[in-house]
């Protein structure tokens, strides 16, 4: 090996390293409860601007985080949405299904997986993955492009704005279900180990089945009246 390569390699690992304890730690305590630091101590690095020389700062560590998961979810989605639609499954049971069920796998990862979920939720929370209006945040997400044109068009019916938030209500129930759930039956003392899995299957069926109203649901006329007031005020 090249000394070149040593060190690209030794720097790869460093990258890793830091991005692994910045899951754990992240996801356990909070973004904003964790400092630099400390991750770097946690990752055994004993240069204290490893964070820096290799992300430049928090936010570009959790792009590099986000990086690391978003990929393999999408493509995950994408996959799943395509094998149902071919089975003539309908467009919002398709939906609610790639929204959760990729997750589902996600949290099984031994990589990072569950941290990322836990993250993802807490984030999501402020708008900070930029959901609505990327350029203003700091995390970027690549659009899902498969599953936004069948979103879009399940929620065609309905007013933009009103659209719109139900996308964000989704996402939102999603990441944070999963996450308080995962949480939860950790910590439970009347669930074994073996009934873990058993009842994130019943509580993630259930997650589904409310995305899916959600999806279906029209909007009651005190909704939109609510929406045109707001309209006109604007």
């Amino acid at each position: 090996m090249t000394f070149a390569a040593y060190k690209e390699n030794r720097s790869q690992r460093t990258r890793e390293a830091l991005i692994s304890s910045a899951e754990t730690l992240f996801a356990r305590y909070g973004v904003e409860g964790v400092s630099l630091n400390t991750i770097t101590r946690e990752a055994g690095q004993s240069n204290r601007n490893a964070v820096q020389y290799h992300f430049g700062n928090k936010a570009g560590l959790l792009q590099a985080i986000f990086d690391k998961h978003n990929p393999g979810l999408h493509d995950a989605r994408a996959q799943l949405v395509a094998d149902l639609q071919s089975q003539g499954i309908p467009r919002s049971q398709v939906i609610a299904r790639a929204l959760v069920e990729p997750l589902l796998e996600k949290l099984a990862d031994p990589n990072g997986g569950e941290a990322f979920v836990h993250i993802s939720a807490e984030l999501i929370t402020d708008n900070t993955l930029g959901y609505l209006d990327q350029d203003s945040e700091a995390i970027r997400l690549k659009r899902e492009s498969t599953l936004s044109k069948i979103v879009h068009a399940q929620l065609q019916p309905l007013p933009t704005a009103l659209a719109t938030q139900r996308v964000l209500f989704m996402n939102g129930l999603v990441f944070h279900s999963l996450s308080d759930y995962t949480k939860l039956i950790r910590k439970s003392r009347n669930l074994s180990s073996a009934n873990l899995p058993q009842s994130l299957a019943f509580m993630s069926g259930n997650l589904i089945d409310c995305i899916e109203a959600m999806l279906q649901a029209p909007a009651s006329a005190n909704t939109l009246a609510t929406l045109s007031e707001l309209e006109q005020k604007a």
